[in-house]
């Protein structure tokens, strides 16, 4: 049972880790982006497929804060929503990481405990 706790806790830590990416990624794309000229580039469209526009600098981004709601933010408001988001995914992949360890304590502790009932079993056998 805790084993499988420790693996859930595997699974979000990854799915964390792949938001904090996601998250820096757009960060990246937001600050590249040219503040006073057009610019090409490439939309995915599904399949592997992109199409090539051209796009003017925006004035506003729209923003997912969750539960499928946006917002529209400024160029640097987006910047700040995303360096917040990181920092909060990177804390929560922080408790995750302690959670495990506290997990991995408990499990060979367990260990220990089973292992010790085996010995005395075999010894009054």
């Amino acid at each position: 049972m805790l084993e499988g706790y420790f693996g859930e806790i595997n699974t979000r830590e990854s799915l964390l880790a792949r938001a904090i990416v996601e998250s820096r990624a757009a960060l990246e794309a937001i600050r590249s982006f040219p503040s006073n000229e057009t610019s090409d580039v490439l939309v995915p469209i599904g399949g592997g497929v992109f199409i090539e526009v051209s796009a003017k600098p925006p004035d506003k981004l729209l923003v997912s804060i969750g539960a499928d709601v946006m917002i529209e933010e400024t160029k640097d408001g987006a910047v700040s929503f995303l360096e917040e988001r990181i920092k909060e995914l990177e804390n929560a992949i922080s408790n995750l990481e302690g959670q495990k360890a506290e997990l991995a304590k408990r499990i060979e502790s367990n260990r220990a405990i089973i292992s010790s009932i085996l010995e005395k079993q075999k010894k009054t056998q």
